[in-house]
């Protein structure tokens, strides 16, 4: 870490890592992917209730940034904003946990409804916090660095979670639904909280630029000039849109194995611990690659990765080669969300990081909606529709990225 002389940058780069891991670590015990899917058709939820899952987790994060970016931009100090909102964001968390110990078996529609409504409120809060979060991991990390701590964190991250994926495993293989399902977000609520406490160890010296507080009206107004004025910004959303509709599938995986392959209960931990333990490895050789070529190669290779879990699972034979499928997925996962944040605060002043980085969520964030479209295919036509249509979007995006997107570096 040469390029870090500040004693206290190299806190801030070690903190944020140790933060990142963490949170990251504790997320196996939840994840979206594998535990979240199945809980619902515990609970008794159909494919679009499955589908549903994925458009909170994405909508819900990424709709009401702008919203938010309009505030923390002009925060001269972003270190409050990103760890009251996240700790209030935490708490979310421990009470899904409660409301399926306290309705997950005596009446599941309620423990359902508490638990789609609980984790649309957590979704919507991290999507507050985040604009406020990032710019500041962004002001205290230099540029050429980012992609390697994102590599690190979710490394770091990668191997806690194979610890909590274990865990997770352990529960669901040794105690009965509900509190199977409650440790392990009791579980996710504690790694959290752990992580907030890291967070606020960071030190941050010097205030912000910031730019001049505008009503919610001036301020939206202005936001289409972005994409006229910055042609380069708007094929990046494009390739992102296709990039996010590629990810349709994801949802699905699971039910798919569950149903076709009758995998068992405990099956869900086993894909975590996949998914977790290929971004060991991957996570921190993307963004090494990232900092040293670009984040537009790091999202073409967490493109390609999509392709082949959709692809995979059109073919796969048998539920030992369905694993395969995760294994692509972690590699995605490891590596997309966090290279185009740093590849979309890059084309923008570091004055409007926030509104950069809310700007391209609240744009992307009906696409995520295509997951509901999933679930209604999965109905009528069958999981292969959807892993299909994942394929098609897939080699949209992979073919925009290579030939239209231009790095901001370059």
């Amino acid at each position: 870490m040469a390029d870090l002389p500040d004693p206290h940058a190299r806190r801030n780069f070690v903190v944020n890592a140790i933060e990142g891991a963490f949170y990251i670590s504790g997320a196996a015990f939840t994840s979206v992917q594998t535990v979240l899917p199945a809980l619902v058709i515990r609970l008794g939820g159909g494919n679009v209730a499955v589908g549903a899952v994925s458009v909170i987790a994405w909508v819900g994060v990424f709709l009401p940034q702008i919203l938010a970016a309009r505030y923390t931009e002009t925060l001269p100090w972003k270190k409050p904003w990103a760890v009251w909102v996240g700790l209030i964001q935490r708490t979310t968390t421990f009470f899904i946990g409660l409301s399926i110990v306290l309705f997950g078996s005596s009446n599941p529609a309620v423990a359902l409804a508490f638990f789609l409504v609980l984790f649309s409120l957590s979704q919507t809060l991290l999507g507050v916090a985040t604009p406020g979060w990032f710019d500041l991991v962004a002001k205290l990390t230099p540029a050429r660095r980012r992609g390697r701590l994102a590599g690190i964190r979710n490394s770091l991250g990668g191997v806690g979670g194979l610890l909590c994926g274990l865990m997770l495993t352990w529960f669901l293989g040794t105690f009965e639904f509900p509190t199977s399902y409650a440790l392990a977000f009791f579980s996710a609520f504690v790694m959290q909280m752990v992580s907030i406490g890291v967070q606020w160890r960071l030190v941050e010296r010097e205030p912000s630029k910031v730019v001049p507080r505008r009503s919610m009206v001036a301020y939206l107004r202005g936001q289409p000039h972005v994409f006229r004025e910055n042609p380069e910004f708007k094929t990046f959303i494009t390739a992102s849109a296709f990039q996010i509709l590629a990810s349709i599938p994801v949802g699905f995986f699971t039910a798919y194995a569950m149903s076709a392959f009758g995998a068992r209960g405990s099956i869900i931990g086993e894909f975590t611990l996949t998914i977790v333990a290929i971004q060991v490895v991957s996570a921190l050789v993307n963004g090494i690659i990232a900092d040293r070529y670009g984040n537009k190669v790091a999202l073409v290779i967490a493109a390609i990765a999509m392709l082949c879990a959709s692809v995979w699972a059109l073919v796969a034979p048998s539920l030992d080669w369905f694993r395969l499928v995760y294994m692509f997925l972690g590699i995605s996962l490891g590596t997309e969300i966090l290279a185009r944040y740093n590849m979309a605060i890059e084309y923008g002043p570091v004055e409007q990081r926030s509104s950069y980085i809310g700007l391209t969520n609240t744009v992307l964030a009906p696409f995520y909606l295509s997951s509901l479209v999933g679930g209604w295919i999965s109905d009528t036509f069958g999981y292969a529709a959807v892993f299909g249509v994942g394929v098609l979007f897939s080699l949209v995006a992979i073919s925009l990225l290579i030939s239209k997107v231009k790095d901001p570096r370059t």
